[in-house]
């Protein structure tokens, strides 16, 4: 047993010789996901998370709310990098008092009860003169269920994203993003509209500010949503960041 604890705590140090801690602070408007308006008002997130084996790792939890609590999220993530390639996995719980969904069982991860879903995403950041962004996401289990609840429905977001203006300490990037089921037996309703389509538009402009020897990224993002004739803006700020 003794011989097991040096090992489990030789590990360990191994690990936590290359890894970093990581945690933010970010205030917006709104809380915007994939051409949905999670949330409106003024909305608090944060993120902790856990960087190993020289960045290539991450695990972590990211939670928000708004002042007005009718919003509130707490989710799980893992991600794996590599040269560009990046493998993700989100947890996500949003238990907004107003769900109409199972928001009180957090544990509960049973297909046709549980409220929350699992999503998983694939992407690549093309290099070089081209830095395209590039990624395909899809609920493999959760709340993504068909109209009578007897199976999963496999919605899938893909989503293309480029930066087309980086001077004098700007940035601007556009992006836009179509959905669709994989499982569409029976209707063609997925997680983020009634039909596969267009569902993200966007256009975001951000750029660094100093004040003292303090840096705040800020942003302004315009989010269009074909599907569901609706438009957003947002603006954010991180107002504090700590990595080490």
């Amino acid at each position: 047993m003794k011989r097991l604890y040096i090992i489990v705590w030789g590990v360990f140090c191994t690990l936590h010789t290359f890894a970093q801690f990581h945690f933010d602070i970010n205030v917006t408007n709104n809380h915007l996901w994939r051409g949905i308006e999670v949330a409106d008002g003024l909305v608090v997130t944060s993120d902790v998370s856990y960087t190993l084996l020289k960045g290539h790792v991450n695990v972590g939890v990211w939670g928000g709310t708004n002042t007005t609590g009718r919003y509130k999220e707490f989710n799980y993530h893992a991600s794996f990098q590599a040269k560009g390639f990046s493998l993700a996995l989100w947890d996500t719980y949003n238990f907004s008092p107003d769900a109409t969904y199972n928001n009180k069982e957090f544990f509960n991860y049973k297909a046709s009860e549980t409220g929350r879903f699992l999503d998983a995403i694939v992407a690549y950041r093309f290099g070089g003169k081209f830095p395209l962004y590039v990624s395909w996401s899809t609920i493999i289990a959760g709340r993504d269920r068909n109209d009578v609840n007897t199976a999963n429905k496999y919605s899938s977001f893909c989503y293309v994203e480029y930066p087309v203006y980086r001077m004098r300490g700007w940035t601007m990037e556009v992006g836009a993003g179509g959905a669709f089921a994989l499982n569409c037996a029976g209707s063609r309703k997925h997680f983020y509209g009634n039909t596969p389509g267009i569902v993200h538009i966007s256009a975001k402009v951000s750029r660094n500010i100093l004040l003292g020897d303090y840096t705040f990224p800020v942003y302004a993002c315009a989010v269009w949503n074909p599907q569901a004739d609706r438009a957003y803006l947002q603006v954010g700020v991180r107002l504090f960041s700590l990595d080490e």
